[in-house]
């Protein structure tokens, strides 16, 4: 009979989530945006970019519009639609990055579902334009509970609902409400950083994000 205890298991490779009596390590999601975000800055970028000059495209387009307006109202539904669509690239390539696969721009911005993608963005959008004129708290309780809902929609092709339902579930089974708003704040930032530092919070805040949604679906991280 051998008396001798067994090896310890060997340790979880960088990136894997760690979980805790709170929920997983929130150092090691941001920790982790910020590596990935080292490795994969150009792409990065781009997708971060995208929006911002789609809405200044918008914005000076719209401004000549101004003196019509039932062709100003077709602009801002078609706006809507260009912003959902360019929005989509930051979840895709952090989806990317966190399942191991490069991250690749063109393919970011290519979805089956995007008419859904729109509505879906449209709908988000409205429930956190309410929620953060509500005294700005409500909002920020918005996105910790459903800060996961555009990942799992994107990720495992719920509908609205269904990724609403599946994030609030996540959030409230893994106690990810305080990681999330963490990494959400860790973004913002950026942006009261005269804006310059968006460029590196912002896609840090989405991977961490990300590697968020992968602990709460048990699904496993990039090294």
């Amino acid at each position: 009979m051998n008396d001798f205890p067994p090896p310890p298991p060997p340790p979880s490779p960088y990136g894997a989530p760690q979980s805790g009596p709170g929920g997983p390590d929130v150092g090691a999601a941001i920790s982790y945006g910020w590596a990935k975000f080292q490795q994969n800055v150009g792409p990065l970028l781009i997708v971060v970019l995208v929006p911002i000059v789609a809405q200044i495209v918008l914005s000076l387009i719209g401004q000549s519009l101004v003196d019509s307006r039932p062709v100003w109202v077709l602009f801002q539904i078609l706006a809507i639609a260009v912003n959902a669509v360019a929005g989509i690239g930051i979840y895709r390539v952090a989806l990317m990055i966190t399942a191991g696969e490069p991250a690749d721009v063109g393919k970011a911005f290519q979805y089956d579902r995007l008419g859904e993608w729109v509505v879906f963005s449209f709908v988000f959008g409205i429930l956190l334009a309410v929620g953060l004129v509500l005294c700005i708290v409500p909002g920020l309780l918005f996105l910790a509970f459903f800060g996961l809902a555009p990942f799992f929609f994107l990720d495992k092709g719920l509908s609205l609902g269904d990724a609403l339902r599946a994030s609030r579930e996540a959030v409230r089974g893994k106690g990810l409400a305080f990681p999330i708003l963490l990494s959400i704040i860790v973004g913002i930032l950026g942006v009261i950083a005269c804006f310059v530092g968006l460029f590196v919070t912002i896609p840090m805040a989405y991977i961490a994000v990300a590697y968020l949604y992968r602990y709460a679906t048990g699904q496993p991280v990039a090294a």
